[in-house]
């Protein structure tokens, strides 16, 4: 009995193996027979960079001693500007930023008087070139400039007033060089009317002096080599503003006082009289004659005729 159920369960096992090993060849050549769906790649967007536009940078450039400088006004995205001389070779690289103003230099060189020199600048915005100057220049030496002496010098003095030899208290005084352009800080005169400017080039100096109350005058030193006590400075007064007199007004008269003065001055008395008396005579004897003139009027248109009268000369007619 125990060997037949062995043998039951063997069988079981083949048959399940079989049936393992059948399914696997169907898959096996279901497989061989089967096309592969490919997988979508993913698709990638490149936002492309806009190229630069060229645009102007450089200014006129200079010889300066050794090199060549020029203005760089960028004003746009920052760049970067390459500037050589003699060669391409030798080159220097410098940054300019946005909006931004700055002088470039190339390298240095030895060059002589009146030699041709080649020079270039280029300027790149995101490696691309957007502006170039390549350029000869003539290297133009000036003098070696001589060096100013040392400010040693004290100048001193007094100002006076021109009238009287006063001594003026207060009054400024402003020296410039005139060889070296230099003005220097103005000195005051003391109560002593002295002045004392220190430490100046040895050099013939224009002076400005002004003082209240005084004319404001200008002088012009000859060279000056030390210590220097200058001839006394006069200065003049100013003019007195002239007042101008008013004229006096009249006085009002009093009636009362003029007739007062006529009883106790007897010709003018007499005088006012006689010039009263004649008006007077004369509007009477006019009214005389205007009378007159009417009346014969009427008596001509009464008549038929006019009776011709003259009008009095100087006075009253009589009739």
């Amino acid at each position: 009995m125990i060997k037949r159920d062995k043998t039951l369960i063997a069988l079981t096992f083949i048959v399940i193996f079989a049936f393992i090993c059948e399914l696997s060849a169907i898959a096996v050549a279901d497989n061989s027979t089967a096309t592969a769906t490919p997988m979508a790649e993913p698709t990638l967007t490149v936002t492309p960079v806009p190229t630069p536009a060229a645009r102007d940078v450089f200014s006129s450039p200079k010889w300066e001693t050794d090199h060549v400088a020029i203005t760089v006004k960028n004003a746009g995205a920052p760049i970067v500007v390459v500037s050589w001389i003699d060669s391409p070779l030798k080159n220097a690289t410098i940054a300019v930023g946005a909006g931004e103003t700055m002088v470039v230099t190339t390298p240095s060189i030895q060059a002589e008087n009146g030699q041709i020199v080649s020079f270039g600048f280029e300027a790149y915005e995101n490696g691309v070139l957007i502006n170039s100057y390549n350029k000869t220049i003539t290297v133009m030496m000036g003098p070696t400039p001589t060096p100013a002496p040392v400010e040693s010098v004290i100048v001193s003095g007094l100002v006076v007033d021109a009238d009287n030899g006063t001594p003026i208290v207060g009054a400024s005084l402003i020296f410039r060089s005139i060889t070296y352009e230099k003005a220097y800080p103005a000195v005051t005169t003391g109560s002593d009317g002295m002045y004392t400017s220190p430490k100046m080039y040895p050099d013939s100096y224009m002076i400005k002096i002004t003082a209240s109350g005084y004319q404001p005058a200008q002088m012009v030193t000859e060279k000056i080599t030390g210590d220097t006590m200058l001839d006394n400075i006069q200065l003049k007064r100013l003019a007195a503003a002239q007042t101008p007199t008013p004229a006096p007004s009249p006085t009002p008269v009093n009636p009362i006082d003029s007739w007062i003065s006529l009883l106790y001055n007897p010709q003018m008395c007499l005088g006012a009289l006689t010039a009263l008396v004649t008006a007077i005579g004369g509007s009477i004897g006019i009214y005389e004659w205007m009378e007159r003139r009417r009346l014969a009027r009427q008596k001509g248109e009464a008549s038929g005729g006019e009776k011709k009268d003259e009008p009095p000369a100087g006075g009253v007619k009589k009739p």
